[in-house]
């Protein structure tokens, strides 16, 4: 281990002995001390007690600049106060009642208003939201097998969990990667139905439907593969898989759960000009709550009301969840217009910001860009390549 980690290592434990504490104790009863396995990691994690705005702190009453922001799911911040009274006030009213509400249509009409579909169902997380859209794809066209990139994510599901960080050993051609599961308990048969390609390699995915005829239901990935740090679709391969999805009768899934509210207003479907079947929404959308949503076009929604693709649960009604969704939403649209119509200050911020990264770059010796979107303080910053070419080459994020 390099000196330099192991004095940050020593620092990090003196700093933090509550939450070491927190973690044994925790390690009792949940494996990995955590809800979650990706937030483990050694030593042991922090443990938060509370947050407000851009910062957090911990069980030892540090005080952090919280970056990560939930993984993304915390586009207005912690305990923004037009969120928090909103949700306030509908908590006292009642939580969950598996009864419709108006929110519900509230909601969908923002989302489908700003993506390309037409009729939206909701869910709890973004696992739900693939593993709904992978079955209506399904559905809608008799066809088995779904096609996803060597390398991305797509929650955990047994469709989802295949070739997500394959072994080097086990990778492949790189033209005709090898179906690799994800892990134990993933039936055999849900890895023969998932055929992987590589990101940005029109002539892999071209092949699969070759070595498949009939048989791929849909395309499903991230329009940023961004589960291996990022990688920047290459000029012409979203509209390729558009076209080859259309020529061979497939659909065209976006996984959108960390796009969909962080790049363009209307996602990675306008900033590319590239129109998916079905949007994939999660994390931020939900304003700081659970909240996941799927949508596409009323003749493929359909099959749910014609009872031929099943989507039902308990956990669908989002009172508190939806409203902080509308809130947080209206709020960043507000902000998206001023910064489209040239507000002054949100120019300057995002300027600004954009403006100090260069100097980072240049000190570590790391090619990237940042790149200016709508959303003030939610621009792309691309480290790497300007375009990574598959998982293999993916440029780091540091």
């Amino acid at each position: 281990m390099y000196d330099a980690l192991q004095k940050e290592i020593a620092t990090y434990e003196k700093r933090t002995p509550k939450s070491a504490e927190a973690h044994k104790r925790a390690l009792q009863r949940i494996p990995l001390g955590v809800a979650s396995n990706y937030r483990h990691y050694e030593p042991y994690p922090i443990f938060v007690k509370d947050g407000k705005g851009s910062r957090i702190h911990d069980v030892d009453g540090n005080e952090y600049i919280d970056h990560n922001l939930c993984f993304g799911a915390l586009m207005a911040g912690h305990c923004h106060p037009a969120v928090v009274k909103a949700v306030e006030q509908k908590l006292h009213e009642g939580t969950t009642f598996g009864m419709p509400h108006d929110q519900e249509w509230e909601l969908a009409e923002e989302i489908c208003k700003r993506y390309p579909v037409e009729m939206v169902r909701f869910g709890s997380s973004g696992t739900e939201a693939t593993m709904h859209a992978c079955r209506i794809a399904r559905a809608a066209t008799g066809r088995d097998k779904i096609l996803k990139f060597e390398g991305s994510y797509h929650g955990l599901h047994d469709t989802a969990l295949v070739s997500v960080k394959p072994k080097a050993e086990d990778y492949g051609d790189a033209d005709a990667p090898n179906s690799v599961p994800g892990g134990g308990g993933i039936p055999k048969s849900a890895v023969a139905n998932v055929v992987v390609a590589s990101f940005n390699n029109l002539g892999s995915v071209e092949r699969r439907f070759r070595e498949n005829p009939g048989q791929i239901a849909a395309i499903i990935l991230e329009p940023i593969l961004m589960n291996v740090g990022l990688c920047m679709p290459q000029p012409g391969f979203l509209q390729g898989l558009r076209d080859i999805c259309t020529k061979n009768g497939a659909l065209l899934i976006f996984d959108e759960v960390k796009t969909g509210a962080k790049l363009g207003w209307g996602g990675a479907s306008e900033y590319f000009g590239v129109k998916p079947d079905m949007i994939c929404l999660a994390k931020s959308i939900g304003g700081g709550l659970s909240l996941a949503a799927f949508g596409s076009s009323r003749a493929v929604m359909d099959l749910i009301e014609a009872q031929q693709a099943a989507h039902r649960g308990l956990s669908q009604d989002h009172r508190e969840s939806s409203l902080a969704s509308i809130h947080s939403e209206r709020r960043r649209k507000r902000r998206a217009d001023a910064l489209s119509q040239g507000d002054p200050e949100l120019s300057r911020l995002d300027h600004d910001r954009r403006r100090s990264l260069a100097p980072l770059l240049v000190r570590h010796g790391q090619p990237g860009c940042s790149r200016p979107t709508l959303l003030v303080g939610r621009a792309m910053d691309h480290f790497g390549p300007a375009h990574g070419s598959r998982h293999r080459q993916a440029p780091r994020r540091v």
